[in-house]
C-alpha cells in the first residue's frame, strides 16, 4: 500500500480544506492510505479517522519550541510516505520542507493556494510578506514538484521566474453535486424565512480579504433602489462578530441572514440569484467554480484573476467604482438572473474533480 501525507494547516471552512476534501473524496482507495497533518481542523480530522488514516495535530511553534518541533516532524515524516502534499498559502519556516527531506524519501509536492498574506494590520502584512518572500527559496529548493491553483499563486510561492515551471492544478469541483436544484432553493427559502424576490449571496470566511464590510455597504445601496432583496452571508471567521455588529448598526438585520458554515454548502448556491465577491485579493476562489457549476451569475472585484471566469457568468467590476455603482450593477444583473447550464464548459476546461484527482495522483507517484 502506498502512503501519502496531506499537509494543510488551514481553517475548516477555508477553500484549501474544501479542495483537499474534494481531491481525497475521489482518490480514496484500498491501495493508498492518506494521513493528514493540520491545525485544529475537525473536518480533516474526521475524514482521516473515517477513512483509515491518521490525523496529526500541528500545534508546536518552531521558534518557541524548536526541539519539540523537530522531534514531532521526525516522528511524522519517518513513517515511510511515498509523497507529501503541501497545501499552503505562505511560507513561515523552511523546516517543514527540510525535515521531510531529512527523515523521509517522500516525493514533495508544494501546492500554492494564495497570492498574498492575510493580515488585519499593515505591520503584520509587511512582516509576514517579507518573511515569505525571503523563505520561498525553500519551496524551489526542496520541492520535487511545484504546483499552484493559478498563475498568480505560482508567482507568489516561487517567484516569477520559477513559476514558469509550476504545474497549475485546477480548483475542481463535483459538477453534478453543485448543479442547480429548484427543490433546494425552495426548501432553503422556507427554512430561512425568505419572502423577497431576490437573494444576493456570499460564501466565505469572515476575514479581511473577503471584504464583507463592502458587501454590507453595497447591499444598503441596493435596498435604496429595490428593497425586494435579501442578503445571505454563509461562513464564519475572526471578523464575524464585527460584521454582524455593523449590519445591526446600519439597520440591516431584517434584510440579512447570517448562516454558519455548512457541510451541504452546495445547496446554498441554488438559493442565490447573484453571487457577490468584492475580494481584496484571491488566488483562485473555489467558490467561484462552485457558483458557475450552479449556473449562477457572479459580480467579482477586478483584483481577482480573470482565470476564474470559466463560463462567461463572472463579471469583473472595479472596487474603485464604489458602493453606489456596485449596487447599480447588482440590480442590472439581478434583472437578468436566469440560470444557464454551463457544465460542459467547466468540464472542457479541466475543472471536473474526477479528472483533477487523476492528475494529482499521477503527480504523487511521478507516473
Amino acid at each position: 500500500m502506498k502512503r501519502v501525507l496531506i499537509f494543510a494547516p488551514t481553517a475548516p471552512s477555508s477553500g484549501i480544506t474544501q479542495y483537499v476534501l474534494n481531491i481525497l473524496g475521489k482518490m480514496d482507495s484500498e491501495d493508498i492510505r492518506f494521513d493528514i497533518l493540520s491545525f485544529r481542523n475537525q473536518r480533516l480530522k474526521k475524514w482521516a479517522e473515517e477513512h483509515g488514516g491518521e490525523y496529526f495535530e500541528f500545534d508546536i511553534s518552531p521558534y518557541k519550541h524548536p526541539v519539540l518541533y523537530r522531534k514531532f516532524l521526525k516522528q511524522v515524516f519517518s513513517r515511510g510516505y511515498d509523497a507529501v502534499h503541501y497545501n499552503i498559502s505562505a511560507i513561515s519556516t523552511i523546516l517543514i520542507f527540510k525535515y521531510a527531506k531529512k527523515y523521509s524519501n517522500a516525493r514533495l509536492i508544494v501546492h500554492s493556494h494564495a497570492c498574498s498574506i492575510e493580515a488585519q494590520s499593515q505591520l503584520r502584512y509587511r512582516v509576514f510578506t517579507n518573511v515569505h518572500k525571503a523563505l520561498r527559496i525553500a519551496a524551489n529548493r526542496y520541492s520535487d514538484c511545484k504546483c499552484a491553483c493559478s498563475v498568480i499563486a505560482a508567482e507568489w510561492m516561487y517567484g516569477k521566474k520559477a513559476a514558469k515551471n509550476a504545474i497549475i492544478l485546477n480548483n475542481a469541483v463535483d459538477i453534478e453535486k453543485f448543479s442547480y436544484s429548484e427543490s433546494d432553493r425552495n426548501a432553503l427559502r422556507e427554512e430561512l424565512g425568505i419572502k423577497t424576490k431576490y437573494v444576493l449571496g456570499h460564501i466565505g470566511r469572515f476575514a479581511v480579504p473577503k471584504n464583507h464590510s463592502f458587501i454590507l455597504d453595497v447591499f444598503a445601496e441596493v435596498l435604496k433602489r429595490n428593497d425586494d432583496c435579501t442578503l445571505v452571508l454563509v461562513g464564519n471567521g475572526e471578523l464575524e462578530n464585527q460584521i454582524k455588529q455593523k449590519a445591526k448598526d446600519m439597520g440591516l438585520n431584517e434584510k440579512i441572514v447570517f448562516v454558519d458554515f455548512q457541510e451541504d454548502i452546495y445547496k446554498y448556491y441554488s438559493l442565490f440569484d447573484l453571487f457577490l465577491m468584492p475580494s481584496l485579493f484571491e488566488a483562485f476562489p473555489i467558490t467561484l467554480v462552485e457558483a458557475q457549476a450552479n449556473g449562477l451569475k457572479a459580480i467579482v472585484s477586478d483584483t481577482v484573476t480573470s482565470e476564474c471566469n470559466l463560463t462567461g457568468l463572472v463579471e469583473f467590476y472595479p472596487l474603485s467604482k464604489g458602493c453606489a455603482d456596485w449596487a447599480k450593477k447588482n440590480i442590472e444583473i439581478l434583472e437578468n438572473c436566469g440560470r444557464i447550464d454551463v457544465s460542459d464548459a467547466i468540464r472542457e476546461k479541466g475543472f471536473s474533480i474526477k479528472s483533477q484527482a487523476e492528475t494529482v495522483k499521477k503527480l504523487y507517484f511521478n507516473e
